[in-house]
């Protein structure tokens, strides 16, 4: 992963904690918003979130990216 890449995934990764957060621990759900749905995805892409039915979870790779910023 290039440095352009790794700082356009944790500003991803933070506006989708923000705005996608439920509330439950380490658990995304986009509310079947599209925009939502392929931040997931590519996040998943990148092994950043596990993703699963309306959203997806923190994968280790994940949580780590949103403490280092």
């Amino acid at each position: 992963m290039t440095d352009d890449e790794r700082q356009l995934l944790t500003a991803l990764a933070w506006m989708c904690e923000q705005y996608l957060g439920s509330g439950k621990a380490d658990w995304l759900d986009h509310e079947a918003m599209g925009a939502g749905e392929d931040a997931v995805a590519l996040l998943a892409k990148y092994g950043l979130v596990s993703p699963s039915g309306r959203g997806g979870a923190w994968t280790d790779a994940g949580k780590a990216v949103l403490t280092a910023a």
